[in-house]
C-alpha cells in the first residue's frame, strides 16, 4: 500500500475510531445507573454481586480478547465487541421489571455480554488507531488524536448524561409532553427502559464505525488451533516483557490504585449526590458539567506527558484524588460536589498518562495485548475494592445501635464509609513505589 494510501486509512480509522470510543464509552443510563438497577426490582446486595461479575468477566476476558486482537485482527473483536454491546442493551430491553429470580439471570446475562464487550473493544481499538498512524509514519499524531477523542467524548458525555437523566425523570418529561398538548402523563415504570433503548441505538452507531475500520497489516489464515497458540504465545510474551520492563510495570500498578478507588466513587455517585442533598434530576447536569471538562483535562495532560516524568505525573495525580477523597468524606451540603471535581479530572488525566506511556512504550505486535493488561489489572484492582467495600459496609453496620433505620441510617453509613477512602488510597500509593522498589531497584 503506498504512502497516500496508508494516509488516507490511517485518518479513516482515527475518525472511526473516535466515533466508535465516544457511542461506546458515553452511555444515556451512566447518571441513573444505579437506580435504575434499583428500580427493575433488584436489593443493593444483588447491584453489589452484579458489579462484582461485570468486573470478573473482564479480567478472565481481557488478555486473551487483546491475544486474539493481535492475531487474528484488531477489527474482528471490535465488530465483537459492538455485537456484544447491542446484546447487552437487547438483554435489559427485554427483561421483566420486578421479575424475581428471573429478573437477576437476565442482568448477570447482561455483565457478562457488558464485561465481554469491553474486554473485546478494550487495547483493540486504540491499537488499530496507532498501528495505521504509525505505518503511515504519522504516529507522532498519536498524542493530539488521544486529546480529541477525549475531549469528543467528553461532549458526548455531556450530552448522554443530560438527556439520560431527563427521559428518566416523569416531571420533567411529563412537562415537555404537556408543553406538546399531550393529553397523557408518564410514570416512573414506564420510563425505566428509555435510557436503555437510546444506548441500543447508539451499539448500532458502535458497530458501523467497527466494520469500517480497516487493518493495516492483514492477520495470516490461522486455524482455531493455531489462533489459540499464538494468542498464549503473546499472553505470555506480554507478561514477560510488562514485568520486565521498569515503566509498563510501575504505568499498570499506578493506574490500579488511582482508578480502583476514584472507580469505586463514580459507581456511588448518585448515593453521594442524594447525601449532600442535591436533587435528582440535577444529577445528568453534574455529570454533564463534569464530563465538559474533558474540553480542557487533555490539553493538560498532554503538557504534562510532554514536559515532565511519569513518576511527577502520577504523583501530581495522586495529590488531587487524595484532596478529593478527603473533602468527600465531609459530606458538605451542596458544596459536596467541589472534592468530586478532583476525582473526575483525575481519572481523565489517569486515562491520557496511562494509554499514551504504554502505547510509546509496547511493541508493535503485541500493542493490543499489553493494553488488555491495562484492562484486566484495573478491572481486577476495582473488583477487589469493590469486595472490599462492601466488606466495610457490612463492618460499619455491624457497628450501629440499631436505633437510626431505614434511608437515614444508610446515608449515615455511607458517610462513615467515605471516610476511609483517603487513608485507603495513601496506603496504595506508597504501596507502589514499595512494589517497584523489590521489583527492580534491589536487583541492582
Amino acid at each position: 500500500m503506498d504512502t497516500a494510501n496508508l494516509e488516507k486509512t490511517a485518518w479513516r480509522n482515527v475518525r472511526s475510531f473516535t466515533l466508535f470510543r465516544v457511542f461506546f464509552s458515553a452511555r444515556f443510563y451512566y447518571p441513573v445507573y444505579a437506580l435504575l438497577f434499583l428500580d427493575f426490582g433488584l436489593t443493593l446486595g444483588q447491584f453489589a454481586m452484579l458489579n462484582g461479575i461485570w468486573a470478573a468477566t473482564i479480567v478472565l476476558l481481557e488478555v486473551p480478547s487483546g491475544a486474539l486482537a493481535d492475531t487474528i485482527g484488531r477489527r474482528t473483536l471490535l465488530i465483537v465487541g459492538a455485537i456484544c454491546m447491542l446484546l447487552e442493551m437487547a438483554v435489559l430491553l427485554v427483561a421483566p421489571i420486578g421479575g424475581g429470580t428471573w429478573l437477576f439471570a437476565f442482568f448477570v446475562l447482561n455483565r457478562v455480554l457488558s464485561g465481554a464487550a469491553e474486554a473485546a473493544a478494550s487495547g483493540a481499538d486504540e491499537a488499530l488507531a496507532y498501528d495505521s498512524l504509525k505505518a503511515a509514519g504519522l504516529e507522532d499524531q498519536w498524542g493530539k488524536v488521544l486529546e480529541r477523542v477525549q475531549r469528543d467524548t467528553s461532549l458526548a458525555f455531556f450530552f448522554a448524561m443530560t438527556i439520560g437523566a431527563a427521559v428518566y425523570d416523569p416531571e420533567m418529561v411529563n412537562a415537555v409532553l404537556q408543553f406538546f398538548g399531550a393529553s397523557f402523563l408518564v410514570e416512573q415504570s414506564q420510563l425505566i427502559k428509555l435510557p436503555i433503548l437510546l444506548t441500543f441505538f447508539s451499539g448500532l452507531i458502535v458497530f458501523w464505525m467497527a466494520l469500517r475500520m480497516r487493518e493495516t497489516s492483514l492477520a495470516h489464515e490461522l486455524t482455531v488451533r493455531e489462533t489459540l497458540a499464538q494468542s498464549w504465545k503473546q499472553t505470555c510474551a506480554a507478561t514477560r516483557w510488562i514485568w520486565a520492563t521498569p515503566l509498563p510495570f510501575a504505568i499498570i500498578l499506578a493506574a490500579m490504585v488511582i482508578d480502583s478507588v476514584v472507580r469505586q466513587f463514580l459507581t456511588l455517585a448518585s448515593e453521594y449526590w442524594n447525601v449532600i442533598d442535591l436533587p435528582i434530576a440535577s444529577y445528568g447536569l453534574i455529570g454533564s458539567g463534569m464530563a465538559l471538562m474533558g474540553l480542557f483535562v487533555p490539553r493538560l495532560a498532554r503538557l504534562l506527558a510532554e514536559r515532565n516524568t511519569p513518576v511527577k505525573n502520577f504523583l501530581l495525580t495522586s495529590v488531587a484524588v487524595f484532596v478529593g477523597l478527603v473533602g468527600l468524606g465531609f459530606a458538605v451540603p451542596i458544596w459536596g460536589i467541589v472534592p468530586a471535581i478532583f476525582l473526575y479530572a483525575s481519572i481523565q488525566l489517569t486515562g491520557f498518562f496511562v494509554s499514551r506511556y504504554l502505547n510509546e512504550a509496547a511493541p508493535s505486535e503485541q500493542r493490543a495485548t499489553v493494553l488488555s493488561f491495562r484492562g484486566l489489572s484495573t478491572n481486577f484492582s476495582y473488583g477487589a475494592v469493590s469486595i472490599m467495600y462492601s466488606g466495610l459496609i457490612v463492618w460499619i453496620q455491624s457497628k450501629g445501635d440499631g436505633t437510626v433505620v431505614g434511608e437515614v441510617a444508610q446515608q449515615s453509613v455511607f458517610v462513615d464509609s467515605l471516610q476511609v477512602f483517603p487513608w485507603y488510597f495513601a496506603f496504595t500509593v506508597v504501596m507502589v513505589f514499595v512494589i517497584y522498589r523489590l521489583r527492580f531497584n534491589l536487583k541492582r
